[in-house]
């Protein structure tokens, strides 16, 4: 038998059987909060083989979507045990999308909270990603790109994509505390995160030199086996990785303003139509919140008497501790018809406590144009 037939019935096999692999959960780890974030959704295959190279041979022989909805349909089912607050990372391949099936096995699922990570290994047109990634932003998805910094992962794909995640690759994580080079184009892609009001994760992280060197500049999510080793369940992170987390950090040379300090809190509804109720009367903005309390869309009012309220989506979340100059970044990186709307800020669970007003952000710099920019996490909101 030739080795394309042994893995065209490898394939064949675990896609009409799924109980022939398992799937296990990776911390993404917040150091900043000392908490977990999220989990990515790792698959793990039968025998010995590594499981990237299912993923080759499924590339090689043009089954990526085979392979993709089997591992797609399983982890989407671990969304109902999701601890509230965290994300759910879940791969694919970027010419997967345009399968109908794994299109569909995505569209049929309310994906907030879902990450959806394209991985790197497979070259496509990024402008062929437009539209499918639309519509699954539109059911709640975020988009991150695996591998940043090597493979088809360029900045071509950056600038097309936008995405909301950029994940470095283990690659220029592995000893960058002692590669200038290294930290560099960690820096550059940091800013490049920045630009695009993306979260940014450090993979690969095993060894505490690594972690200091991240934290140091101010990387917000780490991924790694020094803090945590994927597995079967959700679970919290271990006394030694608690205590890596909370060993105390020389703190920052100036004061940086944060923006808690100038959130305010709106009116709340459970339900759009109510809201618009309330933003016409009020003629003040009226955030729509989940029985959770998260923040899900905001109503805006008109800006002329007669003229109906705006329902925009929630895109932004900052932080309470969010620099004030970070959000004014923010903020400004939006598109034109949005970017002076107010931000919605929220607690390390993803709960409401209020709005940032860009005229606020922009009247606190203008006392002190320095605040804040001695050092810039690049993190969105939790």
């Amino acid at each position: 038998m030739t080795h394309r037939a042994r893995w065209s019935r490898r394939l064949d096999a675990v896609c009409a059987d799924p109980s022939l692999f398992r799937l296990v959960l990776h911390p993404v780890v917040d150091v900043a909060a000392g908490r977990i974030a999220g989990y990515e959704v790792l698959s793990r295959f039968p025998s010995t083989i590594p499981t990237e190279d299912w993923f080759v041979a499924a590339r090689t022989l043009g089954r990526d979507a085979d392979l993709d909805k089997v591992v797609l349909r399983g982890a989407l089912r671990l969304l109902d045990r999701l601890p509230h607050g965290a994300f759910l990372t879940v791969n694919a391949s970027p010419t997967s999308l345009s399968d109908p099936e794994v299109m569909s096995i995505l569209r049929a699922q309310d994906l907030t909270g879902v990450v959806l990570e394209l991985t790197e290994h497979a070259a496509c047109d990024p402008r062929d990603l437009v539209e499918p990634l639309a519509v699954l932003r539109a059911r709640g998805a975020i988009v991150a790109l695996d591998d940043v910094g090597t493979g088809h992962s360029g900045l071509l794909r950056m600038a097309v994509v936008r995405p909301e995640i950029l994940k470095i690759d283990l690659q220029l994580v592995r000893g960058l505390e002692g590669d200038l080079v290294k930290r560099s184009l960690v820096q550059f892609l940091g800013e490049c995160a920045g630009r695009l009001d993306a979260w940014i994760i450090a993979e690969g992280v095993e060894t505490v030199a690594e972690l200091d060197v991240l934290r140091g500049m101010g990387v917000p999510l780490v991924q790694g086996f020094l803090l945590a080793r994927p597995g079967d369940d959700f679970a919290g992170l271990g006394t030694e990785a608690m205590r890596m987390l909370h060993r105390p950090e020389r703190p920052a040379l100036d004061p940086v303003r944060r923006s808690g300090d100038l959130a305010r809190r709106t009116k709340t509804s459970r339900s759009v139509s109510a809201a618009v109720r309330v933003a016409v009367e009020d003629c003040a903005p009226v955030v729509v919140v989940d029985v959770e309390d998260v923040p899900r869309v905001i109503v805006l009012p008109g800006h002329r008497p007669g003229e109906r309220p705006r329902v925009e989506p929630v895109d932004i979340r900052l932080a309470p501790e969010t620099p004030v100059s970070e959000a004014a970044g923010r903020a400004l990186a939006r598109a034109a018809g949005v970017r002076f709307d107010p931000l919605v800020c929220t607690d390390s669970t993803g709960r409401y406590v209020g709005v940032v007003g860009v005229e606020d952000v922009v009247l606190d710099l203008a006392a002190d144009p320095t605040a804040g920019y001695r050092r810039q996490p690049w993190r969105m909101g939790a």
